[in-house]
């Protein structure tokens, strides 16, 4: 027995073949846009891809930043991250709401589909983590399920598996007062069985 799920590729990415390939293109082509607007802003020196996964979208930071660190809780998923995306750094840690870095030391932070999976307790942890150790003027690009109708699981035993939809402006109000500067439907490929899979939130730290 284990106390929590073990996250595995498939858990992340919930589809394979050319759907996948096809997703992929999609996530990294809309990452991509918002760090182009970020770094019109300000030279984009650092970057955390926190909750990385297997690094996915970690290569869309290394076109941008100079340095790009992944922090991930497991640890299998951060050793496919290692061998898939040498040019980044990922730290496998304990949780995601205490991270072994200095405050203000990110440029931009990328969270992508890592706190619908956590109940609220433990989401406004990290969120509070992100405001730590983003720079004043640095950005934050999150996505998200918004429909808050989702609710999959029991959030008293998240660990076992779990998924909630919050309105955009639950996050605006606990990255407060971040400016939230846009808003935009996050689009995969067709055919996939719910036509709402969440929003790209894109926000600026005073």
């Amino acid at each position: 027995m284990t106390d929590r799920k073990t996250w595995t590729p498939s858990d992340v990415v919930d589809v394979s073949g050319p759907s996948a390939l096809l997703r992929n293109y999609l996530e990294q082509r809309d990452v991509r846009a918002y760090l182009q607007r970020a770094a019109g802003d300000a030279p984009i020196r650092r970057a955390y891809d926190i909750g990385a996964g297997f690094g996915r979208l970690t290569p869309v930071l290394t076109e941008v930043a100079a340095e790009v660190v992944g922090f991930e809780r497991e640890a299998a998923l951060a050793d496919v991250a290692r061998g898939l995306v040498p040019a980044a750094r990922f730290e496998q840690v304990a949780t995601l709401e205490s991270l072994p870095v200095a405050d203000a030391s990110a440029d931009v932070v990328l969270t992508f589909t890592v706190l619908q999976h956590m109940p609220d307790a433990r989401a406004e942890a990290v969120i509070a983590e992100i405001r730590r150790v983003l720079k004043p003027g640095g950005h934050w690009i999150v996505v998200e399920e918004t429909d808050d109708t989702l609710e999959a699981g029991n959030a008293s035993a998240a660990e076992l598996g779990y998924t909630r939809g919050r309105p955009v402006g639950w996050y605006a109000d606990r990255f407060a007062p971040a400016v939230l500067l846009d808003t935009a439907r996050r689009e995969i490929e067709p055919g996939y069985p719910r036509p709402d899979v969440g929003t790209y939130m894109f926000f600026q730290k005073n």
